[in-house]
């Protein structure tokens, strides 16, 4: 649905997140500038749970993006019917189920192949669609999760799978946000892969977000994820612009007495008497438990604190400063004042993990240059 304004008689539920892609088209932009070559726009676990299959198709029609990461083939199925051009290339980087490498294969996805057993599943499967396999071969330099040692030599290895065609190879930054030494370590061990492998041609991919905000890229492509989204860990960036607000609005209000209590578990008592304001947000909208008695959220430029536990689908706010007469007003509860790292820092977690668990119960309402809003 497209609509020209924010009416809330229009927005489906008064808890809602703006995505807004101007800002996500800007961060492209700069992801593109720093790593003085293209990109890989990851967008596993829903763009971060910007929602992927919009995103991807803005940034493939405006930005010329053509070239996504996901996480595993049912995102990569799902966003190729969203982008049914097979010369868009779509990888996959984790795992998928040996029984479904022939329908990822298919549907024209880059798959990951990081050890011996995989490959002659995939070389096998794809000898028998009679076609050759593009992968994305990934090289462990040190992260210890998937990959081949860097002294993994292609010309023994596409001997033995024939219906292989590596597309890319690529390696992951265990510490680019936090040790510059071993991050060194890395990137020496994937320059001799590189070396012993130098009469091969392929595309290559080392740099990560917070990897582009800090180290010189000298490969074929970055894979920028939360960078597109307005937020890199080490922070050294303030040119980025995050993407995602949400929303809410006071439901009720309700006087409570010295000595009361407030939610499951009596967790808080009320010093004096105070107003409690009840919005319509919780833990199963991605509103986390652990905010309670400890997070808050902004209400006219006014911090009004969480009071309580947070419970699944509301959440109660001290709005004593508002008076009674706040029914209705609205609620930052992320957004350019509380950022996703904020509630992270609070939570005692990471942006990723508040961004990725913003539930599909929270309309996504995005806002582009033109003026006008699209709902999902």
């Amino acid at each position: 649905m497209r609509i020209n304004s924010l009416d809330k008689f229009i927005i489906p539920r008064p808890t809602y997140a703006v995505v807004d892609m101007e800002r996500f088209g800007s961060n492209i932009d700069t992801a593109r500038t720093l790593s003085k070559s293209d990109i890989i726009a990851v967008v596993k676990a829903d763009a971060y749970g910007h929602g992927a299959k919009v995103l991807a198709k803005y940034a493939y029609e405006e930005k010329n993006v053509t070239h996504f990461a996901v996480a595993t083939m049912i995102e990569g199925i799902e966003l190729r019917k969203s982008l049914p051009d097979n010369n868009i290339k779509i990888v996959v980087l984790g795992y998928v189920s040996d029984s479904y490498v022939k329908e990822a294969l298919e549907s024209h996805l880059t798959l990951p192949v990081f050890d011996e057993r995989y490959a002659a599943i995939i070389s096998n499967t794809a000898n028998e669609l009679g076609i050759k396999a593009n992968v994305a071969l990934e090289i462990d330099t040190g992260m210890s999760r998937l990959g081949f040692s860097c002294n993994l030599k292609l010309s023994e290895f596409l001997k033995k799978y024939k219906n292989i065609h590596v597309d890319f190879a690529i390696s992951h930054l265990a510490t680019s946000d936090c040790d510059n030494s071993y991050a060194h370590i890395q990137t020496e061990r994937f320059d001799k892969f590189l070396e012993i492998n130098k009469d091969f041609s392929f595309a290559t991919s080392f740099l990560n977000s917070s990897g582009i905000a800090n180290y010189e890229n000298r490969w074929t492509f970055t894979r920028p994820g939360l960078f597109l989204y307005g937020y890199e860990s080490t922070n050294v960036l303030k040119q980025l612009q995050p993407v995602m607000s949400i929303w809410s609005e006071i439901a009720h209000v309700k006087h409570l007495k010295k000595g009361e209590s407030v939610g499951y578990g009596r967790t808080f008592f009320a010093p004096k008497d105070m107003l409690i304001g009840v919005i319509p947000i919780g833990y199963a909208d991605g509103y986390r438990r652990s905010f309670s008695n400890k997070g808050y959220v902004l209400i006219d430029n006014i911090q009004c604190p969480v009071v309580g536990n947070v419970c699944m689908d509301m959440t109660m706010i001290d709005v004593s400063v508002l008076g009674k007469d706040c029914i209705g007003k609205k609620v930052e509860i992320m957004g350019d004042n509380i950022s996703a790292a904020m509630l992270g820092n609070m939570a005692d977690t990471i942006d990723y993990e508040i961004l990725c668990g913003i539930s599909d119960r929270v309309p996504r309402i995005y806002k582009y240059k033109e003026g006008y809003f699209e709902i999902f």
